[in-house]
């Protein structure tokens, strides 16, 4: 592990630990919010940019997959990845992967679930922060929306399933995008930060075969300021129960 400042938090009412950066990227309410979207799948599933790996563990400990390979370029993150599954006990069903997804997706086939919470700005748009974590975590720096739906594509089951938080800003762009790429949005839910605010994020399902989209009620995260709403405290806390879908069990294989 480097020897960087590290902060030690908790989700799921202490059932899952998890060590992130003092200083750089840490993780934000996207992390549980698309862990809890994730549909359970008997098959093991791939998280693209797992950074110390929030999303993965969060899965895992509600088992919604039997395992979890996460791929990280930041070399930090990885190794904070790998002591987070050690410290959860979940190193045999979390494997991390230090690499580039560009250039190793070609290595990755016939996967059955795909999810990822990718940089959020195009690269160059706003303040881009000094601070590398950051900057590839959020930015389009290392991995931009068309490569990561390209490499999502060629990898994905006929019948796999990509699941995205993104800006609620790009969403047409998102879809757009993936529909050049053969992907479909098949479920959409915008997330509010109030009651009476407009989305600032959006939750997307997408797969390969075309079909109607279903759009579910808004999630709201607060009722008022600093106060959580009831789902939203049922989504910090890991109670909704896992949506399991028949996938057939299809073979993977990871690098």
């Amino acid at each position: 592990m480097s020897e960087l400042p590290t902060t030690t938090d908790t989700f799921y009412h202490g059932k899952v630990i998890i060590k992130q950066l003092k200083k750089g990227y840490r993780f934000a309410v996207d992390s549980p919010i698309l862990a809890d979207f994730l549909l359970g799948s008997r098959s093991p599933a791939l998280e693209i940019g797992c950074g110390a790996g929030v999303i993965s563990l969060l899965a895992l400990r509600q088992n919604k997959f039997p395992a979890v390979t996460g791929i990280e370029i930041q070399e930090p993150l990885y190794r904070l990845a790998l002591d987070n599954a050690a410290a959860n006990g979940l190193s045999g069903r979390f494997h991390v992967i230090h690499g580039d997804f560009n250039r190793i997706h070609a290595g990755i086939a016939n996967v059955q679930t795909i999810f990822c919470n990718p940089p959020f700005f195009k690269a160059g748009q706003g303040r881009v922060s000094p601070d590398p974590t950051i900057r590839l975590a959020r930015f389009e720096i290392s991995l931009n929306l068309a490569g990561l739906l390209r490499g999502v594509q060629a990898i994905l089951a006929p019948r796999g399933k990509l699941f995205l938080i993104f800006p609620a800003a790009r969403q047409t762009e998102l879809l757009a995008e993936a529909a050049a790429h053969g992907l479909h949005a098949v479920w959409l839910r915008s997330v509010q930060p109030f009651a009476d605010s407009a989305p600032d994020r959006v939750l997307l399902q997408l797969q390969k075969k075309k079909g109607k989209c279903r759009s579910e009620k808004p999630l709201v995260i607060f009722k008022s300021k600093g106060v959580y709403t009831p789902e939203m405290d049922k989504i910090l806390a890991g109670g909704r129960v896992a949506l399991l879908v028949d996938d057939r069990g299809e073979r993977q294989n990871f690098v």
